[in-house]
């Protein structure tokens, strides 16, 4: 069944179940039908032989018809259409006596067959049922009278029955593939409808949606979701769009400043002090470079998910001394006064790599956007069964409208400070994705002129 269509899958499973049940019901009325006529055989075969078994003259152990003669007149006179054959039997099983229509045929006596138990057999070309009962008199037994009636005609109605039912079956099996079949067509209909709609829709084409059908049925959750599969992708390709666009755009600067330093540098012979001081311009440059690089291949990684955290124990409290460490020299050059007294360590589970860039990143924009001689102050406690870490500065600030606005991709604040600051707008968007791979809950507070703070809380 791999090879069929969907359409004609339905159908023959329809055909099955239905097959199935309709063979059930044909073989019930046929075993019905059956049961009856041989429950009409048997009771017309007992109600005949007993009639005939209190007829029969009994006398010294022998058993004969009271009125034979009248029956052997009436057998030449009468044609029989049902004609009821009647054979007397003593104790031994040897015929006593006979109905004159049996001729010279016997019904024949089978001692292994009990009394009161209807079966079929043959007398000469015909089939008959017949049965044997015992003939009693005062208590006595003296014999056996076996009684029989041709079931020819009865076969034939079965017969015709089982015939009638079997081809009925069969013509019933091709009118319901034929009907399931077109009932299957017309029910996947609408599913035909959706992947033409959505055949349509390509990368030019992103905004279209497949139309929804009327009735709230598997259909419809089918097409609301495909049409919320869509949305995801194009709002991806969206991102994916200005993600490209504002990489190039961050890209562009440094390359525009190192063109235009080395085209001065060529146009006419240089001091050993410009050369110096443009080389120095363009190592700057090519360090902002290298960084925008470093920062777009850990925000892409973070966006495809490709990022495997490695989980272990850290030290909180060694992992911020490293990261003041590597920053001592920006800390020196704005003369910015570190406060970061904790009362004890602090341990959490966690990956190393995703921790220290949380930390470099935060802690360097605070640098950056902290007046010089200003504070940067750092504490971390317990709350709970979490391990809080704030850090606080009295830097610039950010405005309100803009709070939601910071986690983006390659956006900056409208403030002149931040203009004037070299950046690529990508390290909050870094900080906001790394603390929702590292389940780390990311709070950050700010108004302007006033100063920023931030609070993470990570699981112990």
């Amino acid at each position: 069944m791999k090879n069929f269509s969907y359409r004609n899958r339905i159908a023959i499973n329809y055909l099955l179940a239905t097959g199935t049940l309709l063979l059930l019901v044909f073989f019930l009325i046929f075993f019905v039908v059956q049961l009856a006529v041989y429950a009409h055989l048997d009771r017309t075969l007992r109600n005949v032989a007993q009639k005939h078994a209190n007829e029969v003259h009994v006398e010294n152990n022998k058993i004969t018809f009271i009125n034979k003669s009248e029956w052997e007149e009436r057998e030449h006179r009468e044609v029989e259409v049902n004609p009821v054959f009647i054979e007397v039997h003593g104790l031994d099983g040897k015929i006593m006596d006979k109905s004159p229509n049996l001729k010279i045929d016997e019904l024949g006596f089978n001692p292994d067959i009990p009394t009161n138990k209807s079966f079929n057999t043959h007398l000469e070309n015909q089939q008959i049922r017949q049965i044997k009962i015992e003939i009693i008199r005062n208590a006595t037994k003296y014999g056996y009278i076996s009684a029989a009636i041709p079931i020819d005609g009865y076969l034939l109605v079965l017969s015709t029955l089982r015939n009638i039912l079997f081809f009925t079956f069969i013509f019933s099996l091709l009118v319901l593939f034929l009907s399931a079949r077109y009932l299957a067509g017309k029910s996947i209909q609408p599913v035909k409808t959706i992947i033409n709609k959505a055949r349509q829709i390509n990368y030019n084409n992103l905004n279209d949606r497949i139309p929804v059908p009327v009735n709230n049925d598997e259909l419809y959750e089918l097409t609301v979701e495909i049409n919320q599969l869509l949305e995801r992708i194009h709002e991806s390709i969206e991102r994916e769009k200005q993600f490209t666009a504002d990489a190039a755009h961050q890209l562009k600067t440094p390359l525009a400043v190192l063109k235009g330093s080395f085209g001065v540098l060529i146009r006419k012979p240089r001091t050993n002090e410009d050369l110096v001081k443009k080389i120095t311009e363009s190592m700057t440059e090519i360090e902002r470079l290298s960084d925008i690089v470093d920062n777009l291949l850990i925000l892409a990684r973070m966006n495809t998910n490709a990022m495997e955290l490695r989980m272990t124990e850290i030290s909180l409290i060694e992992a911020i001394d490293k990261v003041i460490q590597r920053l001592s020299r920006k800390i020196e050059h704005k003369e910015i006064r570190l406060v970061f007294e904790p009362p004890s360590d602090f341990t959490v589970v966690n990956d190393p790599f995703i921790i220290d860039l949380i930390l470099e990143n935060l802690l360097s924009n605070a640098i950056k956007y902290s007046h010089k001689g200003g504070q940067i102050e750092i504490a971390c406690h317990h709350k709970n069964e979490l391990v809080v870490l704030q850090l606080h500065d009295k830097g610039i600030g950010i405005a309100s409208e803009e709070i939601n606005k910071i986690f983006l991709p390659f956006y900056r604040g409208s403030s002149e400070v931040i203009s004037h600051e070299k950046g690529s707008g990508i390290g909050l968007s870094i900080v906001a994705k790394a603390c929702k791979i590292a389940d780390i809950k990311l709070t950050i507070q700010s108004r302007l002129e006033e100063g920023t703070h931030i609070q993470l809380e990570f699981q112990k």
